[in-house]
This record gives C-alpha cells, structure tokens and sequence, in this order.
C-alpha cells in the first residue's frame, strides 16, 4: 500500500511539470469508462470485504487476502487519481492508458460479478 501511496505522490508532482495537451472527444469518454469500471470494482471489492466468511478473497497481489474495508478504500483512493494524472502526463500515449485500465476493469468486474460480488458501497 506504501508504494502506490509513493507512486500517487510522484504522479501528482510529475502532473504539476505537465505540458499535456487537451483531451479528445474520444479520450474523455475512454476516460468516463474506466472511471465508471473502476468504481464498480471498489464496490464489489468492497463487498467482499463483508463476506470472508463465504470463502472470498482478494486477488489483487497489492492488497492482502482478506483486506479491511478501509484498506480497499484506500487503494482505490490512490489508484484512480493515479491512472487518471498517469493519463495526462502521458498524453502521447493517454488513449492507450485509458483503454488498458478499462480492460483490467471490465474483467475484473466481470469476475467479481461472475462469483456472486455485488455492488455496495
């Protein structure tokens, strides 16, 4: 958790030096998707968080087996600003970002979903 801590500080320092460029049409609703894939991920994990004794567990090898439901929190309170200042100071490569986390998200929703998770938050 440290470390994504530290990468979201680098991040936020490297976005203030940024010269990034406006954001496309096409970019911004790239954007939108994964903001909306990355909310539904915190909120089933979140639900996970309340059902370990139905044999949940994470996955996600930055979070420990049976994280707290604050520690979800604030992985995804690091994690989305991340992606998101990462996007913008990568502007060459923004689409790409975007489109990557989309599909990280959609699968691991769809899984979430797929072992019975629901959206709580």
């Amino acid at each position: 958790m440290k470390t994504t801590l530290i990468i979201v500080l680098l991040l936020v320092s490297f976005a203030t030096q940024a010269q990034s460029r406006e954001w496309t049409q096409d970019e911004k609703l790239w954007g939108a998707t994964a903001g909306v894939l990355l909310a539904a991920d915190w909120a089933t994990t979140r639900n996970m968080t309340h059902r370990y004794n139905e044999g949940y567990h994470e996955r996600n090898p930055l979070l420990s087996r049976q994280p707290s439901t604050n520690a979800v929190n604030l992985y995804f309170l690091a994690v989305t600003p991340a992606v998101f200042l990462a996007a913008d100071y990568f502007s060459d490569y923004r689409k790409e970002i975007l489109q990557a986390t989309s599909l990280i998200e959609l699968i691991m929703v769809g899984n979430n979903l797929r072992i019975g998770l629901k959206f709580q938050f």
